[in-house]
């Protein structure tokens, strides 16, 4: 951290230590409410301050005045407080069974270690939908989570081409990208250097880039910093994110998560109003091994999966069209046939691909035939939102 970012750090300290925090009556900077403080090359501030769960409207208050000092910080371009929202109870129970875990609601079992995670014990529980509660999104459509539950296997690549897939079909299409320890929609669309502005309403407007409204805790935190956040923070953040950005009106939005099955996949599946979840993975067994655990939380959690995608399923000679399947054949249609989950297709590796995300130029808005790739695979995953809940989609084949 240079010098004068250290020196921003203070002057921004030293006036939130000016303010009362409501419930302690101590000056903010001693209560132990500022959780984090960092500040981006081009001056935008963002500022962490614990709270409890529901925040009051003392914290709100507390979160304005907050804005409002901070954003008048010399060297201070714009301020965003993110509020962490504590509970006495853990938000995301743990699924295990520990001595002081709550009972389970009737007619829900816990996951314990060893249970059989095929697909018809990993059905979830009679009317764990209707009990799921939290955000609300008024004026947007489907909202979609893709997820891989294994990292390095070209998740965020599929999220944004495939929002981008959908916005070429017509729709109104957003995406979020809820990873906070690795974001990386802002390099692949091109949208590093661009910061967010608040409405007359104090909510974010989402950044606009190849028809998509885009939102991501990389806009907002310094590029090179590293998030040493908890998973309180984690999940404050992610509901900020939701509930904080102008997304209406939408027809869907696309979620891109981190990889894994912790805080961040289950504040989604247990608060946001997911329409379903689809899983990338490539098709060698220690990514399918994680394939397998991530349909099993979704479908715990009452969110219905999709479909799998295959990704790197092969690599083709341009010149001879000759196909090396260098991770291996088939596994992700395998694995979805063995959990009963429908399979959308497999795409290809492909230079273009890899290329469009670095240069933040994704391959569907310049390659035609990844154009047409994830069209097709947008189309199949439209019919999945359309159709009655276990009924397969109609077949579609990728020439």
């Amino acid at each position: 951290m240079t010098s004068s970012k250290s020196d921003l750090i203070g002057a921004i300290r030293a006036v939130l230590s000016g303010l009362i925090d409501p419930d302690s009556q101590k000056p903010l900077g001693n209560s132990g409410r500022i959780a984090d403080i960092s500040v981006r090359e081009d001056g935008r501030a963002t500022v962490i301050l614990h709270t409890q769960a529901p925040p009051t409207d003392a914290d709100t208050a507390l979160r304005v005045q907050a804005e409002a000092v901070v954003d008048a910080v010399p060297g201070v371009a714009s301020a965003q407080i993110l509020m962490t929202a504590h509970s006495n109870a853990p938000m995301n129970a743990p699924m295990n069974a520990t001595p002081n875990a709550p009972a389970p609601r009737a007619g829900e079992r816990r996951l314990q270690k060893g249970d059989n995670i095929a697909a018809q014990d990993a059905k979830p529980p009679q009317g764990a939908a209707q009990a799921r509660s939290g955000i609300e999104l008024p004026g947007v459509g489907a909202v979609v989570a893709v997820a891989s539950a294994k990292g390095g296997v070209g998740k965020s690549t599929i999220a944004v081409n495939l929002a981008v897939a959908c916005a070429q079909l017509g729709l109104k299409t957003g995406l979020l990208d809820i990873d906070v320890y690795g974001p990386s929609a802002p390099t692949m669309l091109g949208t590093q250097s661009v910061k967010p502005e608040a409405d007359a309403s104090k909510k974010l407007r989402p950044v606009e880039a190849h028809g998509l409204k885009t939102m991501s805790i990389g806009y907002l935190a310094d590029q090179d910093a590293p998030m040493v956040w908890r998973g309180p923070i984690v999940m404050s953040a992610i509901t900020q994110m939701l509930s904080d950005v102008a997304w209406a009106p939408l027809d869907i939005l696309f979620i891109d998560t981190p990889p894994g099955t912790g805080d961040a996949q289950l504040t989604l599946a247990q608060r946001a109003p997911l329409s379903g979840a689809i899983i990338v993975s490539t098709p060698q067994e220690v990514a399918l091994a994680d394939v397998r655990r991530g349909v099993a939380m979704f479908r715990k959690t009452a969110v219905p999966v999709l479909g799998v995608i295959e990704n790197m399923a092969y690599f083709e000679d341009p010149a001879s069209g000759a196909r090396t399947h260098i991770f291996g054949e088939g596994g992700a249609r395998r694995t979805a046939e063995a959990l009963e989950a429908p399979f959308l297709g497999e795409i290809p590796l492909e230079t273009v691909l890899r290329e469009g995300g670095d240069v933040g130029a994704p391959a569907a808005t310049t390659h035609p035939g990844c154009a047409k790739l994830f069209q097709a695979l947008a189309e199949k995953i439209l019919a999945q939102l359309a159709a009655p809940q276990g009924k397969p989609a109609p077949e579609i084949a990728f020439t």
